[in-house]
């Protein structure tokens, strides 16, 4: 189990050292949900707040004249989901080539392939050309997930944090470059669209709730593996950086309160209702966390790019929300 080590600090708290970080998952940690016997009453507060905000959100996703009023101008940005998500994973993995690492920065080639790290790293950035430019781009897409299959081989169950990536590859596979790529316009490798077609056909209505579902997965992961399972990880992120000042609880009650929200955020992905609103809420939330922890720009990339394309594309026929609040054909729920 000594894999655990290394890996344990996805996302917020990447801001720690190895060390500190080694002796907390080494260690038991906390139950956050022993915090709620001595703040009930905030509990109860923002328990309701949350069931407030959410009868809101219902009422506005409901509301046809809204709908109509945003019909148009949703069907437009709608074309450019796959777009965004293509460009989000080539750059991605350029980045992960880059800084030699596999998917984020825990995750070092050189400490798994040693040697063969350099070629590994120009392979991923090679692959993530090729998907940015939409060239060869399924063909790339398949050799993408072959990397990370071997990943899961290297680190198993801790690979769910980042199947955001597995997401986005199989919605390139599915969906190929599309129309602003050289796929498309170069009559060459037309034969490419034509070997894919039949699966372009069976899966194509599949792509963004796969995309959805593997996102929600690995915030919901990421989220339990450090605040809940190894909640001392993100109990010293809060007493390091001082969080209490700017929230006044106690920092176990601030960490189950970050775990509640963020698996709430997946679950709402994962079922498909609220989206838009939760996009928005998880990108201000994260451009915050990154410009006050100091964080390298370049890991979250992935998770602004799945929040945006899953903006943009909203609601389909395998989304709750689509199902609870759809009004007409052509309209959709606008958060």
């Amino acid at each position: 189990m000594s894999w655990l080590v290394p890996v344990a600090s996805a996302h917020e708290v990447y801001v720690l050292q190895p060390g500190r970080i080694a002796s907390d998952v080494a260690v038991s940690s906390p139950n956050p949900f022993t915090a709620i016997t001595g703040h009930a009453g905030e509990f109860m507060e923002w328990f309701g707040i949350v069931v407030v905000v959410l009868a809101l959100l219902a009422f506005l996703s409901a509301n046809t004249p809204l709908q109509k009023l945003f019909a148009k101008p949703i069907l437009y940005i709608k074309k450019f989901a796959p777009l965004v998500a293509r460009l989000t994973l080539g750059g991605s993995l350029i980045f992960s080539g880059y800084f030699q690492d596999i998917f984020g920065p825990e995750l070092t080639l050189s400490a798994e392939y040693h040697h063969l790290a350099i070629p590994m790293s120009w392979l991923f950035i090679v692959l993530g050309v090729c998907i940015v430019i939409g060239f060869f781009t399924r063909v790339a897409a398949i050799i993408s997930l072959l990397l990370f299959a071997g990943a899961v081989l290297t680190y198993h169950t801790y690979m769910l944090t980042y199947v955001n990536y597995l997401g986005e590859m199989l919605i390139i596979l599915i969906l190929g470059g599309g129309m602003w790529s050289l796929d498309h316009h170069w009559s060459k490798l037309q034969f490419l669209q034509k070997f894919f077609k039949p699966m372009h056909i069976v899966f194509e209505k599949y792509g963004f709730f796969i995309l959805r579902v593997l996102f929600g997965i690995s915030l919901i992961y990421a989220s339990m593996y450090a605040k809940f399972l190894h909640s001392d990880l993100a109990l010293d992120t809060v007493n390091d950086y001082h969080l209490t000042q700017f929230f006044h609880f106690t920092p176990l009650f601030l960490v189950l309160g970050a775990f509640l929200v963020e698996s709430m955020i997946g679950i709402a992905f994962i079922l498909g209702i609220f989206v838009r609103f939760f996009a928005v809420f998880f990108l201000v939330f994260l451009t915050m966390s990154i410009i006050y922890f100091g964080e390298s720009v370049w890991p979250h990339l992935i998770l602004f790019g799945v929040n945006i394309a899953i903006f943009l594309h909203g609601y389909d026929q395998y989304t709750l929300g689509a199902k609870l609040f759809k009004k007409k054909k052509n309209l959709e729920p606008v958060v």
